[in-house]
């Protein structure tokens, strides 16, 4: 191999002049090793320079942290709910890693025409990220039922470790979790009663095979518009300001058996226009903050997926009035009616958590969710997880402004 010209070291001291300030020795007559400890100190600086700037990107090294939530479109499409809960600048790199869970598998792209829009996201924001896959992979492939299941990676910065980010998707329905379409849905028949009626069958059955609930969910949506246009009286849109669901009490225990990380972490917070079965909350362009507690999964405890628990809603406070009303998971609700759901309000925004317009009982909401997500590890320690962080924030559901208090 070729020992370093004369040109390579000077390029080398004069970028690490410019990135430090420091004005490095010109003596021809140096020895080789005064020119090799030179040359080290350089690189090395360089790379501590280059490292220091990473850290000034957005990555977990930092304590920055993000949350996301993909959901298969169909015909290739991806779309990612992303929260940016740093106080950086989020940008996402046009590129990804699709894998297996079980095996580690990286699944190779047929080209390299991933494409992603809605990349950026700025501080304390959410948004929606879309990924086409169906110029780079075998669509057809992906959708087939499989006992398992992929997760994406993506990155800001070439996949560099904190600075790589793992969400999971499913492209069809796994094999484990294969229901008759009509089956019986999770929504009891109390619930059911109180829905509109033309809006019933909607919520009457579940089929999670992307084709089907996203034409069940378009049929839906029409049938909502139609309703509301016939409706005599004032219906007011949910909205979805900057607000943060504060951290447990220190002394909150979820799971006394899970040491590992603070217990904030097997909860989770994230907005949602649809329960977890695929059914609206209410009209296409409303979201819901989804309360969740975090369920282990088979084989790979320290890996989760988010049960939801509760479902808030959150109002403009100077358009409520007794006389208005809110649509939420097929309902008309007056916000009288509306009242004893409240859980928090501050100067601008009210706030109704409305779990119990889905289910009312804990136990028959877990093992319905359950029918659904067999390769989550459930016993006496994971149930008792469930009804801990049910209970805290029956209690405990208080909010803070981040466009008034940041």
């Amino acid at each position: 191999m070729n020992t370093f010209r004369q040109e390579n070291m000077k390029n080398i001291m004069r970028i690490f002049e410019s990135q430090t300030g420091v004005t490095l020795p010109r003596n021809s007559v140096l020895h080789h090793s005064a020119r090799t400890a030179v040359l080290t100190a350089a690189v090395l600086a360089l790379f501590l320079c280059a490292t220091a700037y990473a850290y000034r990107e957005f990555t977990s090294l930092d304590g920055d942290e993000l949350s996301l939530k993909a959901v298969y479109d169909g015909g290739g499409v991806i779309s990612v709910a992303v929260e940016n809960n740093s106080d950086k600048t989020l940008h996402f790199q046009n590129g990804l890693k699709l894998m297996r869970w079980g095996s580690g598998e990286e699944l190779v792209p047929m080209s390299g025409d991933i494409e992603l829009s809605g990349t950026e996201f700025l501080p304390h924001s959410k948004g929606m990220m879309t990924i086409d896959l169906s110029n780079a992979y075998d669509i057809a492939a992906l959708e087939q039922p499989i006992e398992d299941w992929y997760y994406l990676v993506l990155t800001n910065n070439n996949f560099i470790f904190g600075q790589d980010w793992m969400c999971s998707i499913n492209f069809a329905e796994p094999l484990a979790m294969k229901t008759e379409p009509n089956s019986v849905s999770g929504i009891s028949d109390a619930e059911l009663s109180q829905v509109e009626e033309t809006l019933r069958p909607y919520f009457e059955q579940v089929d999670l095979t992307p084709n089907t609930r996203r034409t069940l969910n378009a049929e839906y949506a029409k049938q909502v518009d139609e309703l509301l246009a016939e409706f005599d009286g004032t219906v007011i849109a949910s909205v979805s300001p900057a607000l943060q669901l504060r951290e447990p009490n220190e002394d909150a225990v979820f799971d006394p058996t899970f040491t590992a990380e603070p217990q904030r972490v097997l909860t989770g917070l994230h907005s949602q226009p649809m329960d977890w079965n695929f059914k609206l909350l209410a009209t296409e362009a409303e979201y819901a903050q989804v309360l969740s507690v975090m369920m282990p999964l088979k084989g790979y405890r320290d890996t989760f997926r988010d049960m939801p628990l509760y479902y808030i809603f959150t109002y403009e406070k100077s358009v409520i009035a007794e006389n208005k009303y809110a649509f939420i998971y097929g309902q008309l609700l007056s916000f009288a009616e509306l009242e004893s759901y409240k859980v928090w309000e501050d100067d601008t925004y009210v706030c109704y958590e409305i779990h119990e317009l889905i289910y009312t009982d804990l136990k028959a909401h877990t093992q319905e969710w359950l029918k659904y997500n067999t390769d989550v590890l459930f016993d006496n320690t994971v149930w008792q997880r469930v009804q801990n962080v049910y209970n805290y924030y029956q209690g405990n559901m208080n909010f803070h402004n981040m466009d008034i208090s940041g």
